[in-house]
């Protein structure tokens, strides 16, 4: 028997209510997410991602449509019922600076304790495994004042995982973080997903790590509808190219990442494979260079690996430059 989905939306329009007027955002859409699934919700700024974020999560009530949780409908859910159904992590700050680490992840399991409940065994049990989880056992006993912001981040997922919810829903979980902080956090974020079974649905500008991590987009658009799908699907198919589509930006299908180089109109053939070759056509790229795989081009470059040396092969016409490194290659190039 298949299995209802953990989230379900059903013709669902978003937006804000001002006396008896309406601004819808984004909608009609539907979409689901089962458990295990890591989806992220990608768009660009202004396409109404927060607010669809907000609504799923019930802080704020639809225009129109239904979002149902577990099969409910969350508006005849009571706060109390989705607080052990669903738990929410934002981007705003945390304001508890004095509070230390270990007491902000016990709040995690106020829904089943309350305010002044004692935590129980099982309370304790399942602290830990949110500790362990998300590797925060060696700040607990800091204040979250003298957190960085990626500890901090770790620290809220620690408390959403100590709530024990089927479904987890981030917002802009990587906003702030640097570089090493945004792959180590969505990493964890897909691990826990295989792992726990839970379902995470996460709003990102993350676009390279989403299409690496996510076993499903929801792509919201600039005129408010939503296209849904595995990476592969939306990339192969136009749908994340014309999503993003900006005047000298352009998605390459090929690596995965956007060409935010302007074209010059200089046309290049490009032979090898591998990781040099890559790399190499990266370089090219960012020389303003079309590559093409075709022989028609005057400048011909090859790539070419053997067991003892790596060279790049230029031939310009019928005049053959070579180069051990893909500095003097590019040299030679700027020459032209």
């Amino acid at each position: 028997m298949e299995k209802q989905p953990l989230l379900k939306a059903t013709n669902l329009s978003v937006g804000y209510r001002s006396g008896q007027k309406e601004k819808c955002v984004a909608g009609p859409l539907s979409v689901e997410m089962c458990e295990g699934q890591l989806i992220c919700l990608l768009g660009p700024n202004g396409a109404g991602k927060s607010t669809l974020i907000r609504t799923l999560s019930g802080l704020q009530h639809a225009l129109s449509g239904a979002v149902m949780i577990e099969g409910e409908s969350i508006t005849k859910l009571k706060p109390a019922q989705i607080a052990r159904k669903l738990s929410l992590v934002l981007t705003d700050s945390v304001k508890s600076g004095n509070l230390d680490v270990f007491s902000l992840i016990s709040l995690g399991r106020y829904p089943y304790s309350g305010w002044l409940g004692g935590l129980s065994e099982n309370d304790k049990n399942i602290i830990q495994w949110a500790v362990e989880s998300t590797h925060t056992e060696k700040f607990l006993d800091r204040k979250v004042g003298q957190l960085s912001d990626g500890e901090c981040q770790k620290v809220m997922l620690a408390r959403a995982l100590a709530q024990d919810t089927p479904l987890i829903i981030l917002d802009e979980p990587t906003a702030h973080l640097d570089l090493p902080s945004r792959i180590e956090l969505m990493r964890l974020l897909h691990q826990l997903a295989k792992k726990t079974k839970k379902g995470i649905l996460i709003s990102t500008h993350e676009l390279d790590l989403a299409l690496q991590v996510a076993d499903e987009i929801w792509l919201l658009k600039k005129d408010g509808s939503l296209e849904s799908g595995s990476p592969e699907s939306l990339v192969l198919n136009g749908t994340f190219e014309s999503a993003f589509d900006k005047a000298g930006v352009l998605f390459d299908k090929t690596t995965g990442t956007f060409n935010i180089h302007q074209n010059t109109g200089k046309t290049i053939t490009l032979l090898g494979n591998g990781a040099a070759a890559f790399w190499t056509k990266r370089a090219l790229l960012r020389h303003g260079y079309t590559i093409t795989e075709s022989a028609s081009a005057e400048i011909v470059a090859e790539v070419i690996l053997s067991e003892k040396s790596l060279e790049w092969r230029l031939t310009i016409n019928e005049d053959t430059f070579v180069s051990h490194t893909i500095d003097g290659f590019l040299s030679r190039l700027k020459t032209l």
